[in-house]
């Protein structure tokens, strides 16, 4: 008999709690207490997540355990959920080398690698569907011809907004371990009697004069 998802655990021990009008509960806290103790388990890293040392291929997905430093029963079931997500996507190889790329830090970054991986699957996938419709217009005439391409530029729209949503991924990542900082560069453009462009504050000499802020509308010199 599979044992019980720790959500379906926890989701059951609140209820006890809320039955309970919040009072004390040791059976509610003996359930939370199974399922956030600590899990010991001969386990190797593959893509930011702890997977059994031995007969991986064949053994990947039932007992998945996340790379926390005190992983836990909840930690395990979320782990198991993002590989069997990425596997039933196409993408679970691609999602576990780009976490590895990335050197994903914790659950939301391995998130993000997964799904930036499965975007570039289905990008690829979709430019693919659009290349052969092109093969087919080429090779027929009339509505078949339209129709191909009609499907094309369906794909190429497809192609196209993957792509943008797999570089704003990228851009996320940039910015989540920036702390979402950004840096403004402010330049003060003045010019010189001579006309001659000075840029942050470094003039370039030419016709004498000390430099001037250029004044925008009518009547400026």
């Amino acid at each position: 008999m599979p044992r019980q998802r720790s959500g379906d655990t926890l989701l059951g021990a609140s209820r006890v709690r809320a039955e309970e009008r919040g009072g004390p509960s040791g059976f509610a806290d003996r359930q939370e207490a199974a399922v956030r103790a600590r899990i010991d388990a001969p386990s190797r890293a593959v893509g930011g997540e702890l997977v059994p040392a031995e007969d991986f291929a064949t053994k990947t997905l039932p007992a998945i355990l996340d790379t926390l430093v005190n992983p836990d029963a909840v930690a395990a079931d979320a782990s198991r959920d993002r590989l069997d997500l990425a596997k039933n996507a196409g993408s679970l190889e691609l999602a576990l080398d780009t976490a590895d790329t990335i050197q994903a830090g914790d659950a939301l970054e391995r998130m993000l690698a997964h799904q930036m991986a499965t975007t570039h699957v289905l990008a690829m996938k979709a430019a693919a569907v659009m290349g052969q419709q092109l093969d087919i217009a080429d090779r027929t005439m009339g509505t078949a011809k339209q129709a191909a391409c009609v499907e094309a530029a369906r794909m190429a729209g497809a192609v196209a907004r993957l792509n943008g949503s797999f570089q704003a991924g990228m851009q996320t990542l940039q910015r989540v371990r920036a702390g979402g900082q950004q840096t403004v560069v402010v330049q003060h453009n003045y010019v010189s009697e001579g006309g001659q462009a000075v840029i942050g504050g470094q003039q370039q000499m030419g016709g004498g004069g000390a430099p001037r802020r250029k004044r925008g509308g009518r009547g400026a010199s």
